[in-house]
């Protein structure tokens, strides 16, 4: 069965391969999220990230506006781009068309499939309506869904999750052009009670978790204003980024474009602010001279494991470690729910003019109770205690062809001393955007955190997830070849200062990327990357050494669509994993996506497939791919092992304003008695998910 399965996909990808049409809007963002999923090793993408993809879907950003700041609002843009798109419409007025992007220089393949996803144009209408006009001329967006996983695990056969197996969301959404954003939303998680009342000692309120906000925006000096759950993204990330900051190396700049205040996700559970924040103008300057404030508070119940060294009733509760994954499906993850307060407080002065950029941010945290890290070699210089206060300084110059940016930032106070081991409580980042020419751009970025810098709401460019513990020097360079051929290629040169999990001494490695891909007559985009990295971890073999292990990826794509309703994208992708100790390890997969757009009982349907075959011989070798999904849910599924996985996805658009939707996933491993570990296992060697979401716009 797997040869025939193998034969089939085979016949599909070379057959459809001689059909010709437009891309398949979905694909770049589709390899964005996936380099996501290699550089953070995760299969979740971030809540945050998923919904703003999802808003800029819904209300794609007016290119005709020249009053937002569109690299603030679209990542993958650069100062570059946005003032030849600027210089256009002064020259020769608003745009009535997207194909007028195919006049301006210096867009490669990538940034103008973006932009024909999330961007529009417009003729731009005075904004100047008062707030009962704006919440007259407001939509709203309600969406409800659930998910379940068959067949049940362990854990739900064995009573040990409370819940039932079932998601269970919703979200309700009210926006009037950019100034008035308002949102509430519950979620449980499978295996979370929806219980109302008091269970255990443990006192419930239906959904597991609520996420709510109300933010205006440009109300006089007001610029921004929020109460509610929110974000606060600030200069380049080193002192100040909260919730997710992602960076795709060759899809979105190196320079950070920080929005300020924004919501925080619907969903997402960890790493957000509740309180108030806002933005002023402090004096009455023009446009493009501005001086702003930004001052915000927060008070946070975070999820904790708690350790008590003492067990009398005037003992002090001493955490170990904060949750971040969300789930309270047993009695102990319930307890560990909302046990820690945080509250943090600060503010920012940030001065603008045309061409640079200058802003100063401070802000102290204060923890209820101890955090005291169970010691190991890895995490010896980890946060530990109640407070913590951190401040930086950032700038950035824009030039006609060339952006200078920098931060840097310190946390002081934790030590009985200005420094520890030699190490100041320091994190920097200075780096260059270049538009050489039309068809040439250069970036470059370097990168420092000390292993006693200290930041719980912090994000930074390289390797790690932390800011703390990295020096590197990150180079990119892309061109256009003779022949309409784009071309990509980056390296990033990294050492950690100190140990690390799974590192027990100071280590180096090196990333290596090169893209290479083609678009035939805004039709066909022909696509080869190739990754290699090379880093360092403790030896299996020989006790106190450290191996060199190398990780390598080749893929090959091919998107295209024959014509108006059909779209295909069919991918190769080969995995290579050595080590001083070991055998390598080898990773192959095929996949072949059909999506189908048309009426059925003359409303809009769409029905996208997949079928994807995969021998993969270990986890080194594992493989991240990406998958359609939902309205504000998607996914990367690490892939391991020899199996299939399919889905299927469909859209019915009952009215303008009711949409259904359903996904159907199934994954299976033959040769296996059991899939999983733990109480996420599951008998047999197949795995089904089922998805159903309703939404409504009005």
């Amino acid at each position: 069965m797997m040869r025939r399965l193998l034969l089939l996909l085979l016949v599909m990808f070379v057959g459809v391969g001689f059909l010709s049409a437009q891309n398949d809007d979905d694909a770049v963002w589709r390899e964005m999220l996936e380099q996501w999923a290699e550089q953070n090793d995760s299969e979740s993408v971030p809540d945050d990230l998923v919904e703003q993809l999802q808003d800029f879907r819904d209300s794609p950003i007016n290119l005709n506006d020249t009053n937002i700041e569109l690299v603030v609002f679209l990542p993958f843009l650069t100062d570059y781009h946005q003032r030849t798109i600027r210089a256009y419409i002064d020259q020769n007025g608003e745009m009535v068309s997207m194909n007028e992007l195919y006049l301006l220089n210096g867009f490669d393949t990538i940034t103008m499939r973006l932009l024909f996803c999330f961007a529009k144009v417009e003729h731009v209408e005075n904004d100047d309506a008062t707030l009962r006009q704006l919440l007259r001329k407001g939509h709203s967006n309600f969406v409800i869904g659930g998910k379940e996983l068959t067949p049940q695990s362990k854990g739900y056969q064995n009573d040990v999750y409370e819940g039932s197996p079932m998601r269970l969301y919703f979200r309700y959404y009210f926006r009037s052009s950019d100034r008035i954003n308002f949102q509430i939303s519950g979620e449980k998680d499978a295996g979370e009670l929806l219980y109302l009342g008091d269970l255990d000692g443990i006192k419930r309120y239906g959904f597991d978790y609520y996420s709510y906000h109300l933010m205006l925006n440009n109300f006089g000096r007001i610029k921004s204003v929020i109460a509610g759950k929110y974000q606060l993204h600030f200069g380049q990330g080193l002192t100040l980024w909260s919730g997710s900051a992602p960076w795709m190396l060759g899809s979105t700049p190196l320079r950070r474009y920080g929005m300020g205040i924004r919501p925080a996700s619907a969903f997402c559970e960890y790493g957000y602010m509740r309180g108030v924040a806002t933005t002023v103008s402090l004096l009455p300057l023009s446009i493009n001279n501005t001086l702003e404030l930004t001052v915000f508070y927060s008070n946070v119940d975070r999820d904790a494991t708690a350790s008590v060294a003492d067990t009398s009733e005037d003992s002090e509760m001493v955490f170990q470690s904060l949750s971040q994954n969300g789930l309270h499906r047993t009695v102990l993850e319930m307890r560990r729910k909302g046990q820690l307060n945080e509250q943090l407080y600060g503010g920012r002065l940030q001065y603008r003019t045309s061409k640079l950029v200058v802003g100063a941010t401070a802000y102290a945290t204060n923890m209820s109770d101890e955090v005291v890290p169970v010691r190991n070699v890895y995490n010896y210089f980890a946060f530990s205690g109640k407070d913590n206060f951190n401040y930086g300084f950032d700038a950035v110059y824009v030039g006609r062809k060339i952006q200078l940016f920098g931060e840097i930032a310190a946390s002081p106070g934790l030590f009985h001393s200005s420094e520890e081991n030699g190490w100041l409580p320091l994190a920097g980042v200075a780096g260059m955007q270049m538009q050489m020419s039309d068809n040439n751009y250069f970036s470059m970025a370097y990168r420092y955190g000390s292993p006693t810098y200290r930041n719980l709401h912090s994000n930074m460019i390289g390797q790690g997830s932390s800011t703390s513990n990295e020096e590197g020097m990150l180079f990119y360079f892309r061109t256009r070849l003779p022949g309409y051929v784009n071309l990509m290629t980056s390296a990033d040169f990294f050492r950690y200062p100190s140990l690390k999990y799974n590192i027990y001494s100071p280590s180096t490695g090196a990333d290596y990327r090169i893209r290479i891909d083609k678009e035939l007559k805004q039709k066909v985009l022909i696509a080869c990357q190739y990754r290699n990295k090379i880093s360092q971890r403790n030896s299996d073999s020989q006790l106190y050494s450290v191996e060199t292990v190398r990780r390598q990826q080749l893929q090959m794509s091919l998107d295209y669509k024959p014509s108006g309703s059909w779209q295909f994208l069919s991918r190769v992708v080969y995995s290579w994993f050595r080590c001083d100790d070991h055998q390598s390890e080898q990773g192959f997969l095929m996949s072949q996506d059909v999506n189908w757009k048309g009426l059925l009982a003359e409303r809009p349907f769409s029905l996208g497939m997949r079928l994807s075959l995969f021998d993969i011989s270990d986890y080194d070798a594992r493989i991240y791919l990406y998958e359609s999904d939902l309205s504000y849910e998607y996914g990367v599924p690490m892939l391991n092992g020899r199996g299939i996985r399919g889905y299927l996805v469909c859209r019915y658009e009952f009215s303008q304003q009711l949409m259904l939707s359903m996904k159907y996933v199934i994954a299976y491993y033959p040769g296996l008695e059991s899939l999983g570990s733990g109480n996420d296992r599951v008998e047999g060697n197949k795995k089904q998910e089922i998805k159903l979401q309703l939404r409504w716009r009005f």
